[in-house]
């Protein structure tokens, strides 16, 4: 070797170092250019030979320092970077392996050697730098790998340092009987994987076996919080696992789960129902005289998108808890690895975590971690080292975490909860295990890791090596071993006698039979005048925005002269009349304080100086029976903040819990929880929620993203009684809809295409007489524009009825009866029926703005012709692949040639 190249190789000599002792113990530690270097250099000789020396490396200031002050940085190091090299994987091929630290390196420190002066680490008294060494890399890279010098807080940073580093001397080994316990978790965890599979040969059921610590690690979770006055814990997880966790952690019966597997349960003959993995379970964890309930939220085969559903069910018992006490109840969200990384419904829920509306004080996240996706490989699935560095822009720890090292999993636990206590933050825990089968247990894993499956084929249960410690320790012996299988599979065989024959014949599903109407939703004038004083009545130094306290007053001054209510104000009473009415009632999204269209203006900001006030909020602290009302401005999402609130309204069941898009278009961005959950949990799951969404819906020039709600997916979406679908067109009817679902005992989901132009539009204000002595009409008939008997039925919804209704004035002599449909799902039948009888009407015409393909068309067209015996003429849009035309011309042209067109047809 040059000098030249001694030259450049001693100036980084502690880094080349560290690589070579990685090297020399495993060459695929280290990238495979510096496995080149080292197979094909002189580095060795030259190493050898003395001609490059660590020391070099040392800079000066480094090397004027004194031992006590390298002994402060080595321990910082580790601290920080520890991780990097923590025994992490339980497999040595396509696992996390250990990366090379230069500051983790003895090479890179002077003084090694030399005494330190009153230095101590984690209360043990240490002599040298060497010492040290061994004490920092015993804590820090051991069996778990610990991230949490990124948090900004160093009151936060000094809580962990102290737990962890005073994890041996204050914990050391567990108890004998806490051993025991930790075995019997993963034994029959690990029982249960190989007698379902030995019995139901095939069947998927997304085994846990690779990461059976995960069942030790969830009793100690639930026995932390038993101890902490944690009162209710709510898991939400995928498929892996599952079974194990529905059977051994929230104790499902086991012939319902071998009833399940065979078919035999109310879902074969009534329909619906869900696969196995997919459902939930509720019971009871008790601890020395304290008790935890526990429920297991059912779940899509769509990964990770029940973690927001999760949070707004763990919220809405937060907010049933005297006080508010976030600590009383816990979430648990369960993640995969490939999915925490690559789903981005991961992070909009993080993002919750300080969110003032969302916040539920802490989650705990356990990443089920097999370090492979499917068929993917984390080099293939991310681009960071670890799946949980998302968590790490967030200031949460992360607590990574051998699964081969079950006691260090409880610790991990048992630290986690503490974490979440006392901090109110969100935590992670990675499990890095393995996955013994493919992604289901009939899939081939070897087509695409045949290395890793050769290595994982010949590992021994994680129970058969924790028991093989415990023999040595002396705590367990065979006959402890053998008696602990034999009793499980007692258990599993008892089990299996008392599953019962199955239903058989037919059966009549129940979803959506039991309704409970909201009974009158009419309210007197006094009530409606009472809460439009409260929109003024601005507390003492309240100073609201000059030009919106004119508009606000002047609201009021409408309620209390009858005449000329509109849309925002009708919305306002019907929130302030259920808080007086004892229901609470919650309001999300985006901007939606003020509102999209700046026509709510339900919180106030205070024009000269920082603060906010809300009218209704104040009005439900007025009598003791009031319901609470809330409004927040959500975060940029809709995916999770409708899952949030759908969780929310799965739980508070007698407020009413709204959901708005800023624009009813982007509520595609929620898709999933729309389809998945929405429109499909009562039947899949028994699932009820009366979660309202507020999509605001009107053809008005602003283009093809700013127009369509998409009121035919909703629609599609309807069977079953599984919610309703509706398009007011009055402020007096949303006050009404409103009003209804709030008062329902038995909710289901409302869906509403809310206007933009009707707003303010003089025709759809309301007077105080539709407010009090009406209720919510599902169909209002116009009746007809001409003498004599009507010829024509037109039929229509939305917005448009007021387009149609300017042409007909210009032509009294029609004979036409137009009836808007306020509610199109349950589609009103026997209110049509008897308008036709009324009516003699000979022919029908349905009348909308959208596309032919799009809006109501499609759902109402066979309706109409089985509940009239008419087949109906379309006028409207033809069918096109967008939603609405980017020109403001082309637009007005389009809604004039759909007037022209019903007049050509009714003249």
């Amino acid at each position: 070797m040059s000098n030249d190249s001694i030259s450049v190789l001693a100036s980084n000599a502690a880094y080349l170092a560290e690589l070579y002792q990685l090297y020399q113990t495993d060459r695929s530690l280290v990238d495979s250019a510096w496995a080149d270097f080292f197979d094909q250099s002189e580095y060795a000789k030259e190493v050898g030979n003395g001609q490059i020396h660590a020391q070099q490396s040392v800079t000066t200031a480094a090397a004027g320092e004194n031992a006590n002050a390298t002994a402060e940085r080595i321990v910082e190091a580790f601290r920080r970077y520890g991780h990097l090299q923590a025994n992490l994987s339980p497999l040595a091929v396509g696992g996390v392996s250990h990366r090379a630290c230069h500051d983790l390196n003895s090479a890179s420190y002077s003084h090694t050697g030399q005494a330190l002066e009153n230095f101590t680490f984690a209360g043990v008294p240490v002599q040298s730098l060497n010492e040290l060494f061994r004490l920092v890399r015993n804590v820090y890279c051991g069996t778990i790998g610990f991230e949490f010098s990124h948090i900004t807080s160093g009151e936060e940073r000094e809580w962990l340092q102290g737990r962890i580093e005073g994890r041996i001397a204050a914990e050391g080994v567990p108890s004998a009987d806490k051993q025991r316990e930790i075995f019997k978790h993963l034994l029959y965890g690990d029982l249960l994987e190989a007698e379902l599979h030995r019995k139901y040969v095939g069947a998927k059921r997304f085994s846990l076996e690779g990461n059976d610590t995960l069942m030790p690690l969830l009793n100690d979770v639930l026995e932390r919080c038993a101890r902490t006055g944690v009162a209710e814990v709510i898991f939400g997880m995928a498929h892996r696992g599952r079974l194990n966790v529905l059977v051994n952690t929230l104790g499902k019966p086991l012939e319902i789960l071998f009833s399940e597997f065979e078919d035999k349960t109310l879902a074969t003959v009534v329909g619906a129902g869900d696969v196995k993995y997919h459902l939930g379970y509720e019971s009871t964890y008790s601890s020395e005289g304290s008790r935890v309930r526990m429920a297991l939220a059912p779940n899509p085969s769509h990964l990770e998108f029940v973690n927001p559903v999760i949070e707004g069910i763990v919220r809405a018992k937060q907010d049933a808890v005297p006080g508010r006490d976030r600590r009383r109840v816990l979430a648990v969200a369960m993640h995969g690895d490939a999915a925490v990384a690559g789903q981005g419904i991961v992070f909009e829920t993080l993002n919750f975590s300080n969110v003032e509306g969302y916040t539920t004080g802490g989650t705990l996240h356990i990443v089920i971690n097999n370090q492979i996706g499917f068929t993917t490989t984390p080099d293939e699935s991310r681009s960071t080292r670890y799946c949980t560095d998302l968590a790490k822009g967030l200031d949460i720890p992360v607590f990574h975490v051998n699964a081969e090292d079950p006691e260090a999993a409880c610790w991990v636990a048992r630290l986690a909860v503490d974490y979440r206590n006392e901090f109110g933050k969100d935590v992670f825990i990675d499990l890095i295990g393995h996955r013994k089968h493919g992604h289901n247990e009939g899939d081939d894993p070897t087509f695409t890791q045949p290395l890793t499956y050769s290595e994982v084929k010949g590992k021994i249960p994680i129970w058969q090596q924790y028991a093989n410690v415990l023999k040595a320790r002396g705590t367990v012996d065979d006959v402890f071993v053998q008696e602990s299988e034999s009793q499980f599979r007692e258990i599993f065989s008892s089990a299996q006698s008392r599953v019962r024959p199955g239903a058989e014949g037919p059966a009549c599903p129940l979803y959506g039979k039991l309704v409970s109407s909201g009974g009158a939703t009419r309210v007197s004038s006094d009530v409606l005048k009472q809460i439009a004083d409260e929109l003024v009545a601005y507390p003492e130094g309240f100073v609201p925005h000059p030009k919106l306290a004119k508009i606000i007053e002047k609201r009021a001054e409408t309620v209390h002269a009858g005449e000329a209510i509109e849309w925002g104000v009708a919305e306002a009473l019907a929130f302030g009349s259920l808080v007086l009415d004892g229901v609470s009632a919650r309001l999300s999204g985006q901007d939606c304080r003020r509102g999209t269209f700046s026509h709510r203006h339900l919180v106030l900001d205070d024009f000269e100086k920082t603060g906010v006030w809300s009218p209704l909020e104040r009005l439900g602290e007025r009598t003791d029976r009031a319901g609470r009302f809330e409004v927040y401005n959500s975060t940029l999402s809709e995916a999770s903040v409708l899952g949030f609130e759908f969780g929310y309204s799965a739980t508070a069941r007698s407020a009413l819990v709204v959901w708005e898009a800023q624009f009813g278009d982007f509520a595609n961005g929620a898709q999933v929880i729309i389809d998945q959950f929405v429109a499909s949990s009562e039947t899949k799951w028994g699932q009820l929620s009366g979660v309202t969404l507020l999509l605001p819906h009107g053809f008005e020039g602003q283009g093809p993203e700013h127009s369509s709600a998409r009121l035919e997916r909703y629609l599609q979406l309807c069977a079953e009684g599984n919610m309703s679908v509706c398009y007011p067109t009055t402020a007096a009817q949303h006050f009404h809809l409103l009003r209804r679902q709030g008062l329902q005992e038995i909710k289901r989901p409302l869906v509403v295409m809310t206007p933009k132009s009707l707003l303010r539009l003089p025709a759809a204000m309301s007077r105080i007489a539709d407010f009090t002595d009406n209720d919510f009409q599902p169909v209002i008939e116009d009746g007809a524009t001409g003498s004599g008997s009507a010829d024509t039925l037109v039929l229509l919804s939305g917005k448009v009825y007021y387009d149609v209704q300017t042409a007909l004035k210009e032509f009294p002599s029609s004979r036409v009866v137009v009836a808007r449909l306020e509610e199109l799902y349950p589609f009103p039948a026997k209110l049509l029926a008897g308008l036709r009888e009324r009516t003699k009407a000979s022919s029908v015409i349905w009348v909308q703005e959208e596309p032919q393909n799009q809006g109501a068309w499609s759902y109402v067209a066979p309706l109409i012709r089985e509940t009239l015996g008419i087949d109906p003429r379309y006028v409207g849009r033809p069918a096109a692949a967008a939603t609405a035309t980017g020109s403001g011309k082309r637009h007005t042209l389009e809604q004039q040639m759909i007037i022209k067109e019903l007049l050509a047809l009714i003249s």
